[in-house]
């Protein structure tokens, strides 16, 4: 019973070490790729100030570094856009109740606590961006833990349940876990 709880404990530690690598990999190349090709997605560019006066009733000071606030609100694509957007504005359209607000909630519950300090340098918008990729990687590492734990569970064999849950952190759709994106495939039901 030790050994085997010994086994599960390395294995989580070499699961979460693939875990966090996957992220910083994930993450370089989305910047790599981005820096050479134009995206498809121009989604970024289509956010106008909130139409409330209580979210944008006084012009903000310019940021110190504009070009770093400028390319992570460009990088908010797809439905990152209405997350973002939310988290800044609230529901302010009808297609907006689309999306559930647990996601928005967290990203300004970050950027107006934990990443306040950054708003003077790269803008709110771009705080909100950058508390979204945030929130949505360290999410990712704990669903990798978590899928492992469930694993080890159903399939009774830590290898194959390590296994499975490193190639989760590599697979193809680890670009939308490393985006302002929501890890759950149904908090965004459409009709």
């Amino acid at each position: 019973m030790r050994a085997s709880g010994n086994r599960l404990g390395a294995h989580t530690r070499r699961l979460l070490r693939y875990a966090v690598a996957s992220r910083f990999l994930v993450v370089a190349l989305i910047i790599f790729w981005r820096s050479l090709l134009s995206p498809y997605d121009t989604s970024a560019s289509i956010n106008p100030p909130c139409l409330s006066a209580t979210n944008s009733s006084s012009p903000l000071p310019p940021v110190l570094l504009p070009r770093v606030g400028s390319a992570i609100e460009r990088s908010i694509v797809w439905d990152g856009v209405y997350f973002a957007r939310i988290a800044e504005c609230g529901y302010e359209y009808e297609q907006t109740y689309a999306f559930l607000p647990l996601l928005p909630l967290c990203v300004t519950i970050f950027s107006k606590s934990v990443f306040a300090p950054l708003v003077p340098l790269i803008g709110y918008r771009a705080v909100l961006g950058l508390s979204g990729y945030v929130i949505n990687n360290i999410a990712f590492v704990f669903a990798a833990f978590y899928l492992y734990r469930l694993s080890v569970i159903v399939m009774k064999d830590e290898k194959v349940a390590l296994r499975a849950a490193i190639l989760f952190c590599f697979n193809p759709a680890s670009v939308f876990y490393s985006s302002v994106y929501p890890l759950d495939p149904f908090s965004h039901i459409k009709e």
